[in-house]
């Protein structure tokens, strides 16, 4: 699905350049421009179409696409789980729970699918008293619901 989109985008912006090239340049845009506008939208169809997939191996050798592929993946997932980090501590702050400022505050385990989706297997959070921790316990099964297993503990 994702090449249709890219295929439709393609095509789309090749054809308001070529708009945009006309509304400029209205004496001079003959018949060249518009030959050119179809040469183009034909190619990224075909190539769309054909899935060709461009070698530039030769250009940079030490590039492979299954490795950009794996650390984008990754990259996500990491962003992904610092950003639920900080937003259950910062929710737990809201609600007056001191969290421990270290990295051990809040911890995500996750799970990374072979699609590229992430999966959250438990959240384990440190809250600095004693006394927080059924408000955080609560507070963070009411937000994460019984699907994510919680664990909060004193330290």
């Amino acid at each position: 699905m994702r090449e249709v989109y890219t295929l439709v985008l393609s095509v789309c912006a090749v054809l308001l350049g070529v708009e945009i090239l006309a509304r400029l340049f209205p004496e001079k845009s003959g018949t060249l421009v518009h030959a050119l506008a179809v040469l183009a939208v034909v190619v990224t169809m075909v190539g769309g179409l054909l899935h060709l997939d461009p070698d530039f191996s030769a250009v940079r050798s030490d590039f492979t696409p299954e490795q950009s592929a794996e650390d984008s993946e990754a990259l996500y997932a990491e962003t992904g789980t610092a950003l639920l980090r900080e937003r259950l501590r910062a929710l737990l702050e809201a609600a007056g729970i001191a969290v421990v400022e270290d990295e051990s505050g809040v911890e995500v385990w996750y799970t990374q699918q072979d699609d590229g989706t992430i999966e959250i297997d438990r959240v384990r959070v440190r809250v600095t008293y004693a006394t927080d921790v059924d408000r955080a316990y609560a507070l963070l099964n009411s937000v994460l619901t019984e699907a994510i297993p919680t664990e909060v503990y004193a330290g």
